[in-house]
């Protein structure tokens, strides 16, 4: 048995928040629609998600980050339905104490492992020909490609079964694998016999290869199966084991996989039209692979503003895409890309993040582009610490202690594409 957690609760339009007074996942977070099966990923926040659904039908959607759980009913609330959600949440917790249900810190965008501690039952494992019949039965998607960078970075091409699936430039999708399948490190997980026998699934953004295999653009006619930049992540700093990547880093081209059936995320192109305004994609680690699939639309389309790419990563081996982005660099002068580390020897005493470059005017000296909110729309992918987000009480932001991207141009008169606002800043959201 637990203990009852405190909990705030706000409302905005139809979104209610309830604030516990302890952390309930990592920075990322993780997002449910009704319709989703969430109980079997086995983490704590669908679990939440599932009491939600079950107490109130009118609930179709509910995200869990940090301390908070933000539900959508699309008929509004009342505080009869306020006061349901906000007991349960606090009766969850007497009955779920220990379970934990954690995110690394991301380097990159939707990405960062899912880092599980499972109920206590050490798992026997599942018998080979068992382990074929669930693989039949959950996976629908092969491995189509896999392009190591180095031992613990891949870029992995994956083809759906559905032959209909599609996804716009920034989208992300869900990639998973049974619980039963080995892992590439020897770190122990706490498995029942229940567990064991579902899927591990996490979020990925959806990259995109740029150049095809003669050095050329890529062309409609040649893309590629659905990319994926993918880290290996063993376990978080406490050496709870990650779920995912130990699994998938023993998988080989030709392997089964689960794939999500759709893709969704509202950090995507089709908000303007505007071929002549800039363009600027800033990001972090594997924050970059939705940006790239942005690049290669916005060229396609002989877009006429200029178009800016920024990667900040600890060292020059984690630029996966880098001699494409020089490529792209020298062929079209709309184009410029930034590539930053802060760990390499030469960084010593002089690392430059993605936040110095904007706030000190280098972005703009090192690119020509003028951060003009009239004429520049602004993309952010990867560690929030970059993206520095705002909490908001009504329609006023709150910003977070360290000064990120998001208030930097704030400042310069940008708005935050945020609710019903589609502003001129982007950034990757699970609503």
């Amino acid at each position: 048995m637990g203990q009852p957690i405190s909990v705030q609760r706000r409302v905005q339009g139809d979104i209610a928040t309830f604030s516990g007074d302890r952390s309930l996942t990592g920075q990322d977070g993780a997002g449910y629609f009704a319709s989703d099966e969430a109980a079997e990923n086995g983490k704590l926040s669908a679990s939440i998600a599932e009491l939600f659904f079950a107490l109130d039908p009118d609930i179709d959607y509910v995200y869990v980050a940090f301390n908070h759980v933000m539900a959508r009913r699309p008929d509004g609330w009342d505080e009869d339905s306020l006061e349901v959600a906000d007991q349960a949440l606090k009766r969850f917790f007497i009955f779920y104490d220990g379970q934990v249900d954690d995110l690394e810190t991301p380097v990159g965008g939707v990405g960062a492992d899912v880092l599980i501690a499972e109920p206590a039952g050490m798992a026997a494992g599942v018998p080979e020909d068992e382990a074929e019949t669930l693989r039949t039965e959950h996976y629908n998607a092969t491995i189509a490609d896999i392009e190591p960078v180095y031992d613990s970075l891949w870029i992995m091409n994956v083809q759906p079964d559905d032959p209909s699936f599609t996804y716009a430039a920034g989208q992300y999708t869900t990639l998973g694998l049974g619980f039963w399948e080995p892992r590439i490190d020897d770190l122990t997980e706490d498995l029942d016999e229940e567990q064991l026998r579902k899927l591990a699934r996490r979020s990925y953004s959806i990259s995109s290869s740029i150049l095809d295999d003669d050095g050329e653009l890529l062309g409609p006619d040649k893309d590629v199966p659905p990319e994926f930049y993918i880290v290996l992540v063993e376990s978080d700093w406490q050496g709870t084991p990650a779920v995912l990547t130990p699994r998938l880093f023993l998988k080989e081209e030709g392997d089964r996989v689960f794939m999500g059936r759709k893709a969704a995320g509202r950090y995507r192109l089709d908000k303007f039209d505007d071929p002549t305004a800039d363009i600027v994609l800033l990001s972090t680690g594997t924050g970059e692979a939705p940006n790239n699939r942005m690049t290669l639309d916005l060229l396609r389309k002989g877009h006429e503003g200029t178009i800016v790419g920024v990667c900040t990563t600890r060292y020059k081996k984690d630029l996966a895409y880098l001699d494409t982005h020089r490529v792209l660099a020298e062929r079209y002068d709309n184009y410029h890309y930034i590539p930053l580390t802060t760990r390499e020897p030469e960084n010593e005493g002089n690392k430059v993040y993605i936040q110095d470059l904007v706030e000190s005017g280098q972005l703009e000296e090192r690119t020509g582009v003028r951060l003009d909110p009239e004429s520049t729309q602004v993309f952010l992918c990867g560690n929030p610490l970059m993206i520095g987000l705002p909490e908001w009480e009504d329609d006023t932001p709150v910003w977070p202690e360290m000064r990120g991207v998001s208030e930097i141009l704030t400042d310069k008169g940008f708005t935050l594409d945020h609710g019903r606002t589609v502003g001129s800043i982007h950034y990757e959201e699970y609503w």
